[in-house]
């Protein structure tokens, strides 16, 4: 199966994409920076097409060379566009050839003074950020925070980790933000995934074949990575021929966790999902569950009886159970098997909550 648009890179898988993507061709750096610009001025004008002006927030790497590509386009679609910079781009860099082919004179970034209507361009800093932002860059965002203008950031929001999601000091609530080529943990993990607003990834030439080099690990958890993985019932098949799940109960007040989680393992596809009730939660048990088995086990000798009688895949404990010595003597039956056959071992033992809390 084909994975690919679902692998997350890094910032640094990503710069190492870019590097190759350089390196193999057919596009050079400046080829990619201006369709990447390019693809942000699409999707702007395809959204935000009626702004009074465009400002274009610029850093000194190559986010910055994005953003006076960004400048240029919407400057010969016939725009009103501002740009304001943070630093100017070092020399003999792709960014610095950005800034040289855009027509528009960047002011200082402490010199914008947001107006109403106003689009704000956030291409100061990418993924690859990994430090706290510091002024002038936080007056400015904060600025516009409270303009309340929309924002279009490029990449990612200025301020947000593209490897953990976190904010950096400071960063702006995007309506947009386009990135390039897959997206990055940032764009996933809150809050960035939040303040990203709606996501685009733009294809601007970069070819898939970099990743066999990369071999990413990390994936978006999305349905087709793992649905056919999934077993297929048969007709033939039956509720004990589909897998036992036992989940512990905690005590009277507390038994709404184990119920949940053994009607998740009956949805998931369990075939005989037993909730394990202690005696005195036994009646509050059972008028709540229909679907789902129950059976009452007071000790250590009622579990062993009951894991000898069914043959169980799984067990959950944990939910609601309760810490303490009872816990951790389940625990460790469950998990020693001491004086349990191997038909009545269980395959699997989940530790949840209260159970974390035990052992931590």
């Amino acid at each position: 199966m084909n994975t690919s648009m679902f692998e997350l890179l890094t910032p640094q898988e990503m710069a190492i994409a870019d590097r190759l993507s350089i390196d193999h061709g057919p596009f050079s750096g400046m080829d990619l920076m201006n369709r990447a610009g390019a693809s942000v001025v699409a999707e702007i004008l395809s959204r935000f097409g009626n702004a009074a002006r465009y400002v274009i927030l610029c850093g000194p790497g190559n986010n910055g060379g994005d953003g006076y590509v960004i400048a240029r386009l919407l400057t010969e679609a016939g725009a009103n566009a501002a740009v304001f910079a943070l630093a100017p781009p070092a020399g003999n860099t792709d960014a610095s050839l950005a800034a040289l082919a855009c027509p528009l004179h960047a002011g200082p970034l402490d010199a914008f003074k947001p107006e109403v209507g106003d689009l704000v361009i956030d291409a100061l800093f990418g993924a690859g950020l990994d430090r706290i932002l510091r002024e002038p860059v936080t007056s400015c965002l904060q600025s516009v925070r409270k303009a309340g203008l929309p924002v279009v950031a490029v990449d990612l929001p200025s301020g947000v980790s593209g490897a953990s999601g976190k904010v950096l000091g400071e960063a702006l609530q995007a309506d947009l933000t386009v990135t390039f080529f897959r997206k990055k943990p940032g764009h996933l993990l809150f809050p960035g995934r939040k303040l990203c607003g709606e996501l685009v990834v733009s294809d601007i030439g970069i070819n898939a074949d970099v990743l066999a080099e990369i071999r990413p690990s990390c994936f978006e958890n999305v349905r087709d990575l793992w649905h056919h993985a999934l077993p297929v019932h048969s007709y033939e098949m039956h509720k004990y021929s589909r897998g036992g799940v036992a989940v512990f109960s905690g005590g009277p007040s507390s038994t709404g966790a184990a119920r949940l989680a053994a009607e998740a393992a009956a949805r998931a596809g369990a075939g005989a999902v037993t909730v394990l009730s202690p005696p005195s939660a036994v009646l509050v048990n059972a008028s709540h569950l229909t679907s789902i088995m129950l059976a009452p086990v007071a000790d250590v000798e009622d579990v062993a009886g009951f894991l000898a009688r069914r043959q169980i895949s799984a067990v959950l404990i944990g939910p609601g159970f309760g810490t303490g010595e009872r816990l951790r003597d389940f625990c460790e039956l469950l998990m020693d098997g001491s004086g349990a056959t191997d038909q009545s071992r269980p395959k699997g033992v989940v530790l949840d909550a209260d159970a974390i809390t035990e052992f931590s």
